[in-house]
């Protein structure tokens, strides 16, 4: 897609967001609009197998990105997350 021209910073950038990796150590990961990782979530639990400690994986949430089960454009809405907001209720 870029041939090599990695000087075009809006092709390369364009490019890159395209990749897809089905098969990284992780799981499969690609990019989300704003060039963060959309990813699987793995909950494990640890348990002893032949006498060693293994982590075991119990569920797996598939292509997580960092909005989680919200819009993006729901979540950029709402103001940045801090000690005021939520409310802290035992500060």
């Amino acid at each position: 897609m870029v041939d090599g021209n990695v000087e075009d910073r809006e092709k390369f950038l364009i490019a890159l967001r395209k990749v897809e990796v089905p098969d990284a150590p992780r799981g499969p990961i690609k990019l989300d609009a704003h060039g963060n990782p959309i990813q699987n979530i793995y909950i494990r639990k640890v348990e002893k197998k032949d006498g060693e400690l293994w982590n075991t994986v119990i569920h797996t949430f598939p292509a997580v990105s960092q909005f989680g089960k919200y819009k993006p454009e729901e979540f950029l809405k709402q103001p940045v997350y801090d000690r005021n907001f939520p409310a802290c209720k035992h500060c």
